[in-house]
Order: C-alpha cells, then structure tokens, then sequence
C-alpha cells in the first residue's frame, strides 16, 4: 500500500512515479502487457484549486484540458463508455432510461449536509460484464464537513504514467462544478486506485527520459 499527501496534482504524480518503479510488483495484465504495480494507491490532494501540470507529464496540458472538458462537458464521440455520459446519463439496463448522477448529489446535500449518500457509480453489470473496454473509475462520493466539499473517487485500475494527472485534473474539476453550485469550496480530493500501475515496455523511452530509470 501506498499513501502519498501532496499540495496539487502536478506534485503527487512527480513522486507517484518513481515510488512505482522502485517499489511496485512485476505483474502482466490480462492482455499480456508488463507492469510495476503497487495495490491500494491512495492519493490526498490538499489544494485541489493548484491546477498545475508537471513538465514530466509526456501527453501535456492540452490533452488535460481536452480531457477535462469532455468529462465535464461531454462529447460527441461513441465510445462503449465514457465517464461523462456514466456520471451524467447513467442508463438502465436496455439504455432507454438515464439519471443525472450529478443533479442527484447537489439535490441530495443541498438537503442535508451531514449526508453520506452523494455518491455516483460508472459500473454497469449489464453492460460492462459483456464487453472488453470498461470504466477505470468505479466510484466518486462527495462528504459536506464544516461547509466544505470533501471528494474522494476509487479506481479499479489506473494508468499511473499516462492517465493519473489527467484522471486527477479532470475530476477535480467536476468536484468544483459540485462545490460551486453548493456554493462552499472544494477542500480536499482523495485518489484511491486499487491496481496503480506503469506500463514498462510501453513507456520505458520516456520513462528513462523523464524519471532516470
């Protein structure tokens, strides 16, 4: 296990990566690609309002920013999944049918802040049990503390090198979007992945390049 406490985003994926090198499991994922490893990552972001982004991030802050705003705001793009359509028209088994997962949280701590109930899934059992691409991001819920926004979101597996400081960036910007219409500030955000993860031979170039390994 691993705990990292950092001010901003940009600061825990400059220590992130290094400690997975050094210190993570050699492991081969289901579809043959070679990994370091370390199981129940756990990430505490206690300024989630510093937005900035690490030099030694290889996709850079315009593919944060177009992530962003597709998790945000969506997309037109058919995707079996995306994070914005499971967060904001989450759909019933037969897709005829979607809930606003975001509403849904609002409504539920406007109503009472002392709530642990403002919670949103990504997994669909119907759909994502018969498919090969499925949601990384399990699970998001957000705690109302002394008129604070508190969030943490939870991982199944999470691309450490490629995807973290986007996956981050980006969440932390819907949990701004819920903190403004509660009209409190956004306090802290929590990333807890289960599977946190470098591809090795995948990114081993940069990994060199970036990190000295």
């Amino acid at each position: 296990m691993l705990i990292l406490k950092k001010k901003s985003v940009k600061n825990a994926f400059e220590e992130l990566i290094p400690k997975i090198l050094s210190e993570g499991i050699d492991m081969t994922t289901e579809d043959g690609q070679k990994c370091k490893e370390i199981m129940n990552t756990v990430i505490e972001i206690t300024d989630p309002s510093n937005g900035d982004v690490s030099s030694k991030y290889p996709l850079g802050e315009n593919a944060i920013k177009s992530y962003t705003n597709q998790l945000v705001n969506g997309c037109n793009t058919e995707f079996v999944y995306d994070y914005h359509e499971r967060i904001f028209e989450y759909p019933n088994q037969d897709k005829t049918e979607k809930f606003d997962q975001i509403d849904y949280i609002v409504g539920k701590l406007s109503e009472n802040h002392s709530s642990r109930r403002a919670i949103a899934i990504t997994w669909n059992p119907y759909i994502d049990t018969q498919v090969k691409d499925v949601p990384c991001l399990q699970f998001i819920e957000f705690l109302v503390r002394n008129d604070e926004l508190y969030m943490t979101v939870l991982f199944r597996s999470n691309d450490a090198y490629l995807a973290f400081h986007a996956n981050a960036l980006g969440l932390i910007a819907l949990g701004q979007t819920v903190a403004e219409k509660l009209n409190i500030p956004l306090k802290k955000y929590t990333h807890h992945s289960v599977s946190m993860h470098v591809y090795i031979k995948r990114d081993i170039d940069n990994l060199r390049k970036d990190f000295k390994v």
